[in-house]
């Protein structure tokens, strides 16, 4: 998934009992729900690996 401001693949950042997406470059940061219809397989996939994700 790529960031909306300078089009960069998005990294999920887990912090304590929160997750976000972040842009390596631009250091934009994202919540899960503001971007969930948008999300691509790799993404979702990606996100699986977390238990439990805080919506925030």
């Amino acid at each position: 998934m790529e960031c909306k401001e300078c089009r960069q693949p998005l990294r999920v950042e887990r912090r304590c009992r929160r997750i976000r997406l972040q842009c390596p470059a631009c250091k934009k940061e994202y919540q899960i729900h503001e971007v969930a219809a948008e999300l691509d397989a790799a993404m979702e996939k990606e996100l699986e690996r977390y238990s439990c994700i805080i919506y925030d």
